[in-house]
Order: structure tokens, then C-alpha cells, then sequence
């Protein structure tokens, strides 16, 4: 989504950095993922590292980080100049962390947002360089919610680069009680007892874990 909104602006992309291709399938043959796609689409050369002499032919670089799921290390913070974007799916500092559209799906709020900040060393933790509200709807998956937040974040990120100057003005975070942290999920965090799985009290688990991990039990024996 990200991808698509900044290739749809004509703004220049060097290059992508993505994961590996993983296995899929009934013959587990190595499959590049949708963002890999697209880029090569574009002849945009992929990695699945930072390529820093990609940098040296622009006088501006910026990056953008969407989903990525990793630490972005030091080293290439500064190939950067600092000017690393992240956008993150929720109105920071709260759900700091890997899964914060199914944490907010769990915990039933309605209103939430999409965060830009400057990447630092930290989990979504540097200073915040815009924000814009948004709603979270009765029927919204963790999939509709994230297409929602990550095509605004896209544009909030394009409004940015047109029309403010390097570096971008930021505001540090406050840091106390509105901080809080999601967790990465596993498998398990779908199960729920056989004596507890009554569908309609279920609406939030099916929405927040779908299409992974999904909610299961097992039946008494």
C-alpha cells in the first residue's frame, strides 16, 4: 500500500529493502512477497539489507520504513542523515511495538491514528513528526484497519516531503503513563478453552487475529 501511494506520486525510490523470499506452497518454492513484486515491476532493485551506495546519488535522502518489523540499525540511521521515517498504525506513545492493530481491535477503542516519526535506536520511540486521527469501525479486521492507517500514514508522508523542508520539524514523545507496549504474537494467542468459545462473545479475537493466527480450540475428549 505504502509502496504504491509513493510510486503513484512519481517520487524517485532508489531502492527497497524487504525480506527474503520464504518458502510457499505445496512445494515450498521460494516466493517473493507482494513489495518485491511491485519494486521489480518498477526495476527498482530490491534488497534485504541497507545498500548505502544507492545513497550517493542523492543529494536528499529520505527514508521510509512501513511494516517492517526489524531494528533498523544504528549504521544505517546515520547513512541517513537521521532522515528515516517510520510510520506507525497507531497515535503514539501508546501501542509501541510489533502488533498494535490487533491490540487495539482487542481493547474495543474506536479511536485511533497513524503516527510518522523520526527512527531512532529505540521501538517507535523517536520524536514525532505528524499525526492524523482515524476511526476504528464495529467491522474493522486487523487487515481493513492497517489498509486504512498505512495509505493515510502514505499520504501524510508525501504531504510532508512536498512541503517541508529537511530536516522535518519533530516533537520528542511524551514519555509516563500513555506509553504502552504490544507483544509479538505466536500460534497460542489464538486458542481460546472449549468452554469459553461462544462466537458472539468472540467478535473482537475474530476480528483482531484474522487472517493470523486465528482463533481455534480444541473439543473436550
Amino acid at each position: 500500500i505504502v509502496l504504491e501511494k509513493v510510486l503513484s506520486a512519481k517520487c524517485p525510490v532508489l531502492s527497497v529493502v524487504t525480506t527474503p523470499d520464504k518458502p510457499m506452497g505445496r512445494h515450498l518454492k521460494l516466493t517473493p512477497n507482494p513489495v518485491k513484486l511491485l519494486a521489480q515491476e518498477h526495476r527498482i532493485p530490491v534488497a534485504t539489507t541497507m545498500n548505502y551506495e544507492l545513497l550517493t546519488n542523492n543529494s536528499r535522502p529520505v527514508g521510509l520504513v512501513a511494516a517492517y518489523g526489524k531494528i533498523i540499525p544504528q549504521s544505517a540511521i546515520d547513512a541517513f542523515g537521521g532522515q528515516i521515517c517510520n510510520i506507525h498504525p497507531s497515535l503514539l506513545p501508546k501501542y509501541r511495538g510489533p502488533s498494535p492493530l490487533q491490540q487495539q481491535i482487542l481493547d474495543g477503542i474506536t479511536d485511533t491514528g497513524v503516527t510518522i516519526i523520526q527512527l531512532d535506536s529505540e521501538v517507535d520511540h523517536g520524536p514525532i513528526i505528524a499525526q492524523e486521527k482515524e476511526k476504528i469501525t464495529s467491522d474493522d479486521t486487523t487487515v481493513t484497519l492497517g489498509v486504512k492507517l498505512f495509505a493515510k500514514g502514505a499520504d501524510l508522508f508525501l504531504q510532508l516531503l512536498n512541503n517541508s523542508p529537511l530536516p522535518f520539524p519533530s516533537l520528542s514523545q511524551r514519555e509516563g503513563p500513555e506509553v504502552s507496549y504490544t507483544k509479538k504474537l505466536t500460534r497460542q494467542d489464538g486458542f481460546v478453552p472449549w468452554e469459553q468459545f461462544q462466537p458472539e462473545k468472540l467478535d473482537r479475537k475474530f476480528r483482531a487475529f484474522s487472517p493470523w493466527p486465528g482463533v481455534w480450540t480444541t473439543t473436550p475428549e
